[in-house]
This record gives structure tokens, sequence and C-alpha cells, in this order.
């Protein structure tokens, strides 16, 4: 029998910081410029959020976030209404869905003020 965890993909997600989140707006240039290699849908207990793999940054992935909350995925709430979104706003062939993950870590602000 396996395990449904096996290809679980939240395994050591790095914390949501402006240093790897991107903005809608930014996003849309990439989609312009064509720089846009994939986009990654995970479902939590609480909701959607996207990541962003640009073909410029090999292996490096970026939180979709809202200038506001810069620290934390943008958090859809439907799947259906984030496909159109998507579909409308950053048109690709296709996204992968991860269920069953979780959000990534908060970022330690006291450890990044150190005196």
């Amino acid at each position: 029998m396996t395990d449904p965890n096996d290809d679980r993909e939240d395994m050591k997600k790095q914390p949501c910081s402006p240093e790897n989140s991107i903005l809608e707006g930014d996003l849309e240039l990439a989609v312009l410029q064509k720089t846009l290699d994939a986009l990654k849908v995970m479902e939590t207990p609480v909701g959607f959020y996207v990541i962003v793999i640009l073909k410029w940054a090999e292996g490096k992935e970026w939180y979709l976030t809202t200038r506001r909350a810069r620290n934390i995925p943008k958090i859809f709430k439907d799947l259906s209404r984030l496909n159109d979104h998507l579909r409308e706003t950053y048109p690709t062939e296709s996204f992968e869905l991860f269920r069953n993950q979780e959000l990534p870590p908060v970022r330690n602000e006291q450890s990044k003020k150190k005196h």
C-alpha cells in the first residue's frame, strides 16, 4: 500500500518574505515578457495559495502575495474562482494542484533583528 504523503510538495517550504514573493502586477509583467515558467496551486485547510516559477530564476519559488502582506501568501477561498482568475490574468496551458498542503512557515522576525 502506498503512502499518500510520499509525494507531498510542502516538505521544507521556505518562509514567505519580500525576498521570495511576487505581486500580481509583477506576475502580469512576467506573462507579457514570457518569463513565467509554471504555476503551482497549493490546497491548504484555509484555502489555496499560488507559487510562481520564473524562467530566469531557476529553482526558486515565488509566493503570490499582496502589497500589504508580503510575509504570507495571498489566500484564495474558492478553487473555481481562482482557476478563472488565473486563466484570465495569467494565461498558461496548465497549473499543478497539490492537495493536503500547509501554509509556508512564518518568518521569525526576532532572528532577523539581531543587534
